[in-house]
């Protein structure tokens, strides 16, 4: 008999009413923190899964995602995926999203959400809405897509800005507008092909065919 042995071990672990954390990588202090109702695990090597329902909390740094079913899977826990009522919240950076599904990639630190959604940015008094975002969290910016909504709130009252697309630059409060642009602002409408807006200094660039209705 070969005095060398090898198994193969496929581990399923099925928790109620759970609190677990852990490392995800000795490289890597950032831990991961989750719970819920039910929870299921399977621990075969290369196939790490962990689905949470019923109550189901992740929270990774300072962000807490919360749904009805989440799933962490891939390599060390790389992937966030979740449906139903989905709460994001970012406390680090003041961002609350709302969605019916999400895909987070913790290693690239980027968000996906296609379906609806609504974004309140704290930090810079903005709201925003659409049917698809992606967001890259190292460099602040989100990109939201079909129906695209964003407002802010300015001492000249607020600015409401509509395109089929639109790129929000966080760090440099800047807006990029494609497609059926419009602004409202200080009851003036603004209308183009494409649209910038410097949210900081106020700033409004038009590009293309241009319509308008100002207060004369």
């Amino acid at each position: 008999m070969s005095n060398k042995m090898m198994i193969r071990i496929t581990t399923v672990v099925v928790l109620l009413a759970v609190a677990v954390t852990f490392a995800y990588g000795a490289e890597d202090s950032e831990k991961i923190t989750f719970k819920g109702g039910y929870t299921k695990a399977v621990m075969k090597e290369g196939r790490q899964v962990i689905t949470l329902s019923q109550g189901a909390v992740v929270v990774v740094g300072n962000t807490v995602f919360e749904a009805d079913t989440i799933e962490l899977s891939g390599d060390n826990y790389r992937y966030v995926s979740g449906t139903g009522n989905i709460r994001i919240t970012d406390t680090a950076n003041g961002l609350s999203i709302s969605a019916t599904e999400l895909w987070y990639d913790r290693q690239e630190k980027t968000l996906t959400v296609e379906g609806w959604v609504e974004i309140q940015d704290f930090t810079h008094e903005v709201i925003a809405t659409g049917a698809y975002l992606s967001y890259a969290e190292t460099t602040g910016i989100l990109l939201l897509q079909i129906e695209a909504k964003l407002s802010r709130h300015t001492d000249s009252g607020p600015m409401i800005c509509r395109a089929d697309s639109i790129l929000y630059d966080r760090n440099s409060l800047s807006l990029a507008l494609t497609g059926n642009s419009s602004v409202y602002w200080k009851g003036n409408l603004y209308e183009s092909n494409s649209t910038s807006v410097d949210l900081e200094r106020e700033e409004i660039v038009l590009e293309g065919t241009i319509r308008g209705t100002v207060d004369g």
